[in-house]
């Protein structure tokens, strides 16, 4: 049944949706969701069909479900679903966000808040059965191209059977479940590859446990399931939490688990498919190439670890998820971006790094290479705290090329700010600093082949020096005027004439253009809300 998200609190409230059917009739009830009848070939035409609408359509690109799969017939599985996270929009309803008035900063502070209040932590919930029970095959039946997996690009070195799925393993010293994606190419019917980097990932310190005792590591694979989970199964954690736990935080209700036909592993007893099976300590397979974060192909193909299926578990007419890699901005692009800053956030408050207001990682950028912080300034050197505090965490290995520090009047999310920050406040000689060859993605293109691995570094200190003195020629009001700053001030709206303004915006009948080319808003719509002309004018923020 579709929630009313229009009813939703600017703090948010929790919305349970039960599985992921349910959360494609929430869509289509909010209009943003697309049903592709027509028939789509699996082999590289629906990645197309996909890219096409995400490269043209932007924000907003509607979610797809695609219903006519060429060589799929219904009522054996024949759908494919994607898109749900191309969309700030759809991303507040699963936070149960009022989509039409919650802003980004809203929405990155109500994920923020959930992932870490842990005395709302909800832990799964065991039941005897469940919907993905439906249909159970084992042995010499399983084959896991019954379903339309697709190919997604010429050069891919195979069909892609995990993009947008969720990989459950266990520790088998402590019992810690972890929940992540992981990439997953098809070698056959019955083993996938699988990436796992042992030294960086919360599966590879399980999967390092068990190559140390010599034992296939057993492994469910989850695809097609509520957004909650599918979420926080693509999001970096700084602690060895359980993300079915934040899931049931998300939503404000366990979700519901059952007990695997091979193994002590609980899946979601509501998801569409689940693979059972393990993954061995030492077999390795060719895999890849396949498209990359970056919207490069700059790794090669590999050696890596095989998940070999044993069963699988699907509903009556499942319906498979899947998502295209490549070129921003994709599905893969906005999560990162947003589960990524959260967790900078929550880095640099462990680091005690203070004045730090937001975190941003531009979707232009992949919402892995750059991370912009806006900081109100306590210190000389501010921006190399922050820049040390990101680089010392585990991300340091796939994202965060460039870090740009930006003084707190600056939105981060908003590109043409920072880049007349980065113009107008920066010293290069001074406040560019790089820093070679420091260990880092080995998927960024420009690096050849054979220094795979390492990336330069770069921080830009595009805050206003702190070390300079105030001088009167600065002054807030004007030449000798009011408070001497330390930087030449702004022609940003800071009166009781722009308040003024404001209040007889809608008398005064302008509107804009019906055609244009670009965006119908200024690069600093912002500064024109009530609350900012007043900072502005109090000094509450540096005008």
């Amino acid at each position: 049944m579709a929630r009313d998200t229009a009813r939703a609190t600017a703090e948010g409230r929790r919305i349970a949706y039960k599985d992921l059917r349910d959360w494609i009739s929430a869509l289509d009830a909010a209009g943003q969701l697309a049903r592709v009848r027509a028939e789509v070939d699996w082999n590289c035409e629906l990645a197309h069909v996909t890219r096409r609408t995400w490269d043209t359509l932007g924000d907003a690109s509607p979610a797809l479900l695609f219903e006519n799969i060429k060589g799929y017939k219904a009522p054996g599985p024949s759908k494919i679903f994607v898109g749900t996270f191309r969309s700030w929009y759809r991303t507040a309803m699963m936070l149960g966000l009022d989509p039409d008035t919650t802003s980004r900063s809203a929405l990155l502070r109500a994920l923020r808040d959930r992932i870490n209040d842990r005395e709302r932590f909800l832990p799964p919930r065991v039941v005897a059965s469940g919907p993905v029970k439906q249909n159970i095959v084992t042995g010499d039946k399983v084959d896991m191209t019954m379903f339309p997996v697709p190919m997604f690009g010429e050069r891919d070195g195979g069909r892609f059977i995990g993009t947008m799925h969720s990989v459950i393993t266990r520790d088998p010293d402590t019992g810690w479940v972890n929940v992540g994606t992981y990439r997953m190419m098809l070698h056959n019917g019955q083993e996938t590859g699988i990436q796992i980097d042992p030294a960086n990932q919360h599966i590879g310190q399980h999967y390092w446990k068990y190559i140390e005792r010599n034992q296939p590591m057993p492994a469910a694979i989850v695809i097609g399931q509520e957004p909650a989970l599918t979420f926080m199964a693509a999001s970096p954690t700084l602690d060895p939490v359980s993300e079915l736990d934040i899931a049931g935080a998300i939503r404000g209700e366990p979700i519901d688990v059952v007990k695997c036909e091979t193994s002590d592993l609980y899946v979601p007893a509501n998801a569409e498919i689940v693979l059972e099976g393990t993954i061995h300590p030492k077999e390795r397979k060719l895999e890849g190439p396949g498209p990359e974060y970056a919207g490069y192909y700059a790794n090669q193909p590999g050696m890596k670890p095989v998940f070999r299926c044993k069963a699988i578990t699907f509903r009556d007419d499942p319906i498979f998820r899947a998502t295209p890699e490549g070129h921003p901005i994709n599905e893969d692009h906005m999560m990162l971006a947003i589960n990524t800053s959260v967790y900078v956030a929550d880095a640099l408050a462990r680091a005690g790094v203070p004045g730090v207001r937001e975190v941003a990682m531009p979707l232009d950028a992949c919402g892995y290479g750059v991370c912009v912080v806006s900081v109100k300034p306590a210190t000389e050197g501010h921006a190399d705290w922050v820049a040390s505090a990101i680089w010392g965490t585990k991300m340091n290995i796939w994202c965060f090329k460039y870090v740009i520090v930006v003084d707190e009047d600056i939105d981060p999310w908003n590109m043409e700010q920072v880049n007349w920050s980065v113009a107008w406040r920066v010293k290069p000689s001074e406040d560019i600093k790089i820093w070679p060859r420091h260990k880092g993605s080995r998927l960024d293109p420009r690096v050849p082949p054979e220094e795979k691995g390492f990336q330069d570094r770069v921080l830009i200190d595009a805050t206003r020096p702190y070390h300079w003195a105030p001088r009167d020629i600065w002054g807030a009001d004007g030449v000798g005027k009011g408070i001497p700053l330390k930087f030449p001030p702004t022609s940003r709206p800071r009166s009781d004439a722009a308040l003024r303004v404001n209040a007889r915006w809608s008398e005064l009948g302008i509107q804009p253009t019906g055609r244009y080319i670009g965006k119908p808003e200024g690069m600093f719509k912002s500064w024109w809300e009530d609350a900012e002309i007043v900072a502005a004018r109090d000094l509450k923020i540096m005008p």
